[in-house]
């Protein structure tokens, strides 16, 4: 950590792979955290990193590696499309640098154990951006559920019926393709997922599953539909589009023995067990993430959430409160479902 000198107090520097408007909206969540200063950033475009760079007095880079040898950050966050988070992951864990990367940690399970692997053997810590595990509600929820206080979980469900227009697709080359970007059980349905790895445990099984891409001119899905059972012996149902108009909200459902709960985004709608409806128990802090029919058009709160932690993290040598050992089972699920739904990774 950079501590410039012993007057001021240490923080995290950050470098920023990927300038586009995730990159952005990281770059702004980061200058809100005190323990932490984005000191460079990276783009294949340069202009994309020179507007961030001279708005943050960031240096520019356009070559990720020469960013990681520079000496001038302690951290990576990858805000690249989904396809690049390993590869650029393993550039920077190579390096010694620890890494934060966007949803999900990728779309291929071996490249994403590859990833925890790695930083696992370089000592350095690796974190996710899934911002629910961020918020009060639903680790309250999680923490009953592991108590036992629900019982044994028979059943769990995840809707996610959104929009978005075909000019969403069309403004990058690298959307709606399988190889970066995954349909919409990678991209939007992906905090719907881990959601449900969380509380349930890692998929066990893919009962059933089918992709189409209905209305949409890309090559991935824009409809999904999944049965799957989790390793706690519950069944799963997944649904996930974005040919929804209007949208719907993204609803997460789990029943067990003795309770169940439900959620709206972040925000818990349900929570009782042993005949009492326990929502009034809870510190809810949000919740509402945003994102039905604008990509952008998001809470970024949990982001904070994730990001001040990570800094926390770093300078407090402790874990961040999503690693990549969780995070990793939502794409280990993700894989399944593409593999029994005939898609090839």
């Amino acid at each position: 950590m950079h501590q410039a000198n012993e007057n001021m107090e240490r923080v995290a520097r950050i470098g920023i792979v990927g300038c586009g408007a995730i990159g952005r909206a990281h770059a702004e969540v980061w200058e809100q955290i005190p323990r932490a200063m984005v000191t460079a950033v990276c783009d294949s475009v340069p202009e994309r990193a020179k507007e961030i760079g001279a708005r943050f007095s960031a240096a520019v880079f356009e070559d990720l590696i020469a960013m990681c040898a520079s000496g001038c950050i302690d951290a990576v966050d990858i805000c690249t499309p989904s396809g690049l988070h390993a590869e650029q992951g393993l550039v920077a864990a190579s390096h010694g640098l620890h890494v934060i990367t966007e949803k999900p940690l990728d779309l291929v399970a071996k490249r994403a154990e590859s990833l925890v692997r790695r930083c696992d053997e370089m000592g350095v810590k690796l974190a996710c951006v899934l911002q629910r595990r961020a918020y009060a509600g639903p680790q309250a929820v999680t923490r009953a559920i592991q108590e036992g206080k629900l019982g044994r979980l028979l059943m769990c469900s995840a809707s996610i019926k959104w929009w978005r227009d075909q000019a969403y697709y069309d403004s990058s080359g690298w959307r709606g393709t399988r190889a970066l970007d995954g349909g919409v059980l990678a991209n939007q349905g992906i905090h719907a997922l881990d959601h449900l790895c969380w509380m349930a445990g890692p998929v066990s099984e893919v009962l059933y599953a089918e992709a189409r891409t209905e209305v949409h001119t890309m090559e991935a899905e824009d409809v999904l539909t999944a049965v799957v059972r989790f390793q706690s012996g519950a069944t799963g149902v997944i649904e996930a589009t974005t040919c929804s108009n209007p949208p719907l909200c993204s609803r997460v459902e789990v029943v067990g023995s003795e309770g169940a709960a439900a959620f709206d985004d972040a925000q818990v709608t349900v929570f009782g067990y042993g005949g009492v409806d326990r929502r009034a128990e809870l510190q809810q802090d949000g919740g509402k993430l945003g994102g039905r029919s604008e990509a952008m058009a998001i809470s970024l709160h949990g982001h904070h959430l994730i990001l001040s932690d990570f800094a926390a993290a770093l300078l407090e040598d402790r874990d961040p409160i999503v690693t990549g050992r969780d995070a990793l089972p939502s794409v280990q699920a993700l894989s399944a479902i593409y593999r029994a739904a005939g898609i090839q990774q």
